[in-house]
């Protein structure tokens, strides 16, 4: 039964057939906007091409029967990145999607978590191979590298709706501080009741969310105008 599939799989027939589903798959996707990262460029697309129809020309000439399993093989290996390609880019799209939800209701704190989560499986399956030749822990190096590519989209997604000012408002700042006491397992179980209903406080009063987001909204644009006169 192995042998049928690795036969099957060594077959320069099998690997045509899988060049063209694959090459009309991404040129079926190439204006996702939900592949931004994962999708080929075009410059890209062109050489893989041209490297396959090199090797589809040397499996159809006349050379020794090593040469043409080798030419296979390369046929093969070009399937096999472009099929890597077509996974990152069912993982990336529901981590548009989860960006576009929470551009929507960026102060819904379970819209975050699922963009850290749809955003974790998606940099760590893209750069995993990377990771590996780091220099240093691939756990680490994912881990750093995941953190900086999703506070980057945040930012950039945000931007791009003019709607920068929203990831700082009071509202915001208490979903924060919620979360991260929810996690904290140091503090005492009553001083962290006491501090959650400080907390909730914050937004139950108009006139206090107001001279909160007025504050911070001074903090990003001017924070010259927080200083006290001398």
């Amino acid at each position: 039964m192995v042998d049928i599939i690795i036969n099957m799989l060594l077959s320069a027939y099998v690997q045509v057939v899988v060049l063209f589903l694959l090459l009309a798959y991404f040129f079926s996707h190439r204006h996702d906007p939900h592949q931004a990262d994962s999708k080929l460029g075009l410059i890209r697309t062109i050489i893989l091409l041209l490297l396959f129809i090199y090797f589809l020309w040397n499996w159809a000439s006349e050379i020794p029967p090593s040469l043409r399993h080798t030419s296979v093989l390369g046929m093969f290996l070009i399937n096999l990145f472009l099929i890597k390609n077509v996974i990152l880019g069912r993982l990336e799209r529901p981590y548009r999607d989860a960006l576009q939800a929470y551009l929507q209701n960026p102060e819904d704190p379970k819209y975050l978590d699922h963009v850290w989560h749809t955003g974790k499986r998606f940099y760590y399956s893209r750069y995993l191979i990377t990771s590996l030749f780091s220099g240093g822990s691939p756990r680490h190096f994912l881990h750093g590298l995941t953190m900086e590519r999703v506070d980057e989209d945040i930012k950039d997604i945000f931007a791009q709706a003019g709607k920068a000012k929203q990831l700082i408002t009071c509202k915001m700042l208490v979903a924060f501080l919620e979360k991260r006491l929810a996690e904290d397992q140091v503090l005492p179980t009553e001083l962290k009741v006491s501090l959650k209903l400080t907390i909730g406080q914050l937004t139950q009063h108009a006139w206090l969310e107001d001279q909160i987001n007025e504050f911070l909204e001074t903090a990003l644009e001017v924070p010259e105008k927080l200083q006290p006169p001398e």
